[in-house]
């Protein structure tokens, strides 16, 4: 998973290291690779919107609680209406009172007279009084909880929720992975770009000293005018090449100052000490299986999967839950009270459901076969990264060697031709192809490093040991 963008600026820093680059005079604030690691899991803009993307994950946890944890919900109303309509029960006794006197005219039974007396004496002491069916400015109140039983497929479903959130996590340590080896990349090409400055600098001040020991010889008149002009010729193409040079070195510092969004003006400053032997092979595998971030991504993903199917499974089992409710009222109801409640049980069974959990159980299925495929493929695809990676590194290890071998040949061959050419036993162009061959074994030294340095950037990551545990927390 690397940045394209950066792939890019890598191939125009090594295309263009011919022309060096340098420290921007510019540069106040000194980094090591660790500060601007550090710097950039604060403040990179791409971790920042993954780190949001982590937390809406965390969501999905807190929703899956939902279906175990009581709800409960009030709700106030108030009511204008047009009129207001009560039920008057004296209205109601006098025609009980008048049937009762009818009854009694009418019965035989001298039992039956003496009982709708006393009804009529009992209703005649209880006191009147009028039900409001309906008041003219109402208020009421309710509160209803439910609280879950039983719910077989809420457990399940929340530890597939609390997996699909590791494996959040696992992505976004992938992210975070190939983010800061960008950064890591761009910081060691800022670097390389500063040292190979240097040595179109010092080239620079080679072909000044060249032009002026031939102007020198000429006016000896040891050398021709012809001399004179070819290293003249020769000062301008180090002075454009270092011109060329910097503007190279102030793009790699732009790209590195937007990949840590900061304004600062900044200079790499890396370590000097050469990257150090790899272990064998079989534990560098081993390494980058146990520290991957994509293997944690895949096994959490497969956990989710497994506990998404199980939660399914349990949906055709039914859901037993209780509840309650309370109410309260400006008016007396039929009761007489001025609040009402009631609680109970209430069992769900969704007998069937058009296919819906069939259709789901089908999805995840497939979506388990696409995840071990992956999970094998990943597991070839990294040996192959590791052990590509270890001879990268040893190779270039080997590049660093004979180039610096070469560039110290150079200077010594640069010496002995001036020598002879100050003893007229060499030419003026041996004297400047002698001179262009330290340049450019200096500038081979400094793509050696950077090479290296690179290499074993890479070694690391493949390994799964870059960057280090320490990972920014959303």
């Amino acid at each position: 998973m690397r940045c394209s963008g950066f792939s890019t600026l890598v191939a125009s820093v090594l295309v263009l290291t011919v022309l060096g680059v340098a420290p921007s005079a510019h540069a106040q604030r000194t980094l090591t690779l660790d500060e601007a690691l550090s710097l950039a899991r604060k403040k990179n803009r791409d971790l920042r919107a993954a780190r949001g993307r982590l937390e809406q994950s965390a969501a999905g946890v807190e929703l899956a609680w939902a279906a175990l944890l009581p709800q409960a919900a009030v709700q106030g109303r108030y009511t204008h209406n047009y009129k207001e309509v009560a039920l008057d029960f004296r209205q109601l006794s006098g025609g009980v009172l008048g049937l009762a006197e009818a009854l009694k005219s009418t019965s035989q039974s001298s039992a039956q007279v003496d009982a709708i007396n006393q009804f009529e004496q009992q209703l005649s002491r209880a006191p009147a009084q009028s039900i409001v069916i309906q008041k003219g400015e109402q208020l009421n109140v309710a509160l209803n909880v439910t609280v879950p039983l039983v719910v077989p497929f809420a457990y399940p479903d929340l530890a597939a929720s609390k997996s699909s959130h590791r494996a959040s996590r696992a992505s976004y340590a992938v992210t975070e992975a190939t983010i800061l080896l960008a950064v890591a990349q761009t910081y060691f090409a800022a670097a390389g770009a500063d040292e190979l400055l240097v040595a179109r600098r010092n080239a620079v001040a080679v072909a000044k000293q060249t032009l002026e020991r031939a102007k020198a010889r000429l006016q000896a008149g040891a050398a021709t005018s012809v001399d004179t002009g070819r290293a003249e010729v020769a000062l301008v193409r180090a002075e454009q090449a270092e011109a060329e040079a910097e503007d190279v070195q102030a793009h790699v510092y732009r790209s590195l100052s937007t990949l840590l969004a900061t304004h600062e003006a900044l200079r790499a400053s890396p370590a000097s000490s050469p990257p150090s032997e790899p272990v064998s092979d079989p534990m560098l595998v081993e390494s980058a299986r146990r520290q991957r971030p994509e293997f944690e991504f895949y096994r959490r993903a497969l956990d989710a999967s497994a506990s998404s199917a199980s939660a399914l499974a349990w949906r055709w089992a039914p859901t037993l839950s209780a509840f309650g409710n309370l109410q309260a009222f400006n008016y007396q109801s039929f009761s007489g009270d001025k609040y009402s409640w009631a609680v109970g049980l209430q069992l769900d069974w969704v007998l069937y459901d058009g296919g819906v959990r069939d259709a789901q159980r089908h999805r995840l299925e497939a979506q388990r076969r696409e995840l071990e495929a992956g999970l094998e493929l990943l597991g070839d695809t990294v040996t192959d990264e590791v052990l590509n990676a270890r001879r990268a590194l040893g190779t270039q290890r080997r590049a660093l060697q004979a180039a610096l071998r070469a560039s110290e040949l150079s200077q010594e061959t640069l010496r002995l031709i001036r020598v002879q050419y100050e003893s007229g036993r060499a030419t003026q162009l041996d004297l400047l192809q002698a001179q262009d061959s330290l340049v450019s074994a200096n500038v081979g030294v400094a793509q050696a490093r950077f090479a290296l340095a690179l290499a074993d950037l890479q070694l690391r990551k493949s390994t799964g040991t870059f960057p280090s545990r320490q990972r920014s927390e959303p």
